[in-house]
């Protein structure tokens, strides 16, 4: 199959997920690449008071932390979830992306639940948990297990109607940080059930002169993209506004080339404290850079 008909044929699954318009149909400013922020440092905001800052800049969707040191515990998301929803829908706001500490189908069920009681709130999309090699244990044998610990998650995603988005990570021993990997245990799985949210900053880091061709590699399981910057010296990372660092226009550029303008976007702000304040501000001015790569 053509790249272009995989593309299609994916974006119409994908649209259909999302309740938005399909690849090759008309898509407005204020719909192609939906761009929302990472919420990562605001957990100790009151829900109403989150939402009231974050309309305040302009946001309109959101990447949540839903897990352990999130907005809300995994084991509180029946009761506390709607709350959050509803606190965040005065403002306009809506969950684009609910990031999780799901890593698999567990035995207790409380996979299940989670992911039940987001989709019954109209959230569509959640992140899973990173996943790490055991590095005194072979690696094929390894691979295997991941695929189907991937494709049974999947295949709860597909029942449910709920997307999961993978994100690839920096690090040594994290599944994904070389792309290849992630990209070979997702080549089975429909990316409408479970794909791949490409991060263009850790990309970079593990791939500085390789992650072009990554990205082109991984786009058709690419169902997310999110944005952040780092500037890389002497085999060091350090955390940068967006556009100051190795991450520049070219990554939107290849985003409208390659994927559906569906695809949602997540920016993440990781140079300030953790001050409301000053992620705030990260945020507005971060957003300003993306949106003008996107006009």
């Amino acid at each position: 199959m053509k790249r272009r008909d995989f593309l299609q044929r994916s974006s119409f699954a994908l649209a259909s997920l999302a309740g938005l318009p399909a690849f090759g149909e008309e898509t407005s400013a204020a719909t192609g690449f939906p761009r929302g922020v990472f919420t990562k440092g605001l957990e100790a905001l009151p829900f109403d008071e989150l939402g009231e800052k974050l309309a305040a800049i302009g946001v309109r969707l959101i990447e949540a932390p839903i897990r352990p040191d999130g907005h809300i515990k995994p084991q509180e998301v029946a009761d506390k979830l709607p709350a959050f929803v509803e606190a965040l829908r005065k403002h306009q706001i809506e969950v684009q992306i609910m990031t999780t500490g799901i890593s698999k189908v567990d035995k207790s069920g409380q996979t299940e639940a989670t992911l039940r009681a987001a989709v019954a709130l109209g959230i569509k999309r959640y992140r899973l948990a990173h996943l790490h090699y055991a590095k005194d244990q072979p690696l094929p044998r390894q691979l295997e297990n991941l695929r189907a610990q991937l494709k049974d998650l999947a295949n709860l995603n597909a029942q449910l109607g709920i997307q999961g988005q993978y994100q690839n990570h920096r690090g040594s021993n994290y599944v994904g940080a070389p792309i290849w990997d992630i990209v070979g245990l997702l080549d089975e799985i429909d990316p409408a059930h479970l794909g791949l949210a490409f991060d263009f900053a850790h990309a970079t880091v593990e791939g500085t002169n390789t992650w072009e061709l990554n990205f082109r590699r991984a786009a058709p399981h690419v169902v997310a993209v999110y944005f952040k910057d780092y500037k890389i010296a002497n085999r060091t990372s350090s955390a940068v506004p967006l556009g100051e660092g190795a991450v520049d226009s070219k990554a939107a550029a290849l985003v409208r080339e390659l994927l559906a303008p569906t695809t949602p976007i997540s920016l993440h702000v990781e140079y300030t404290d953790n001050t409301t304040a000053k992620l705030l501000a990260g945020m507005a001015k971060d957003l300003a850079t993306l949106n003008g790569w996107f006009a």
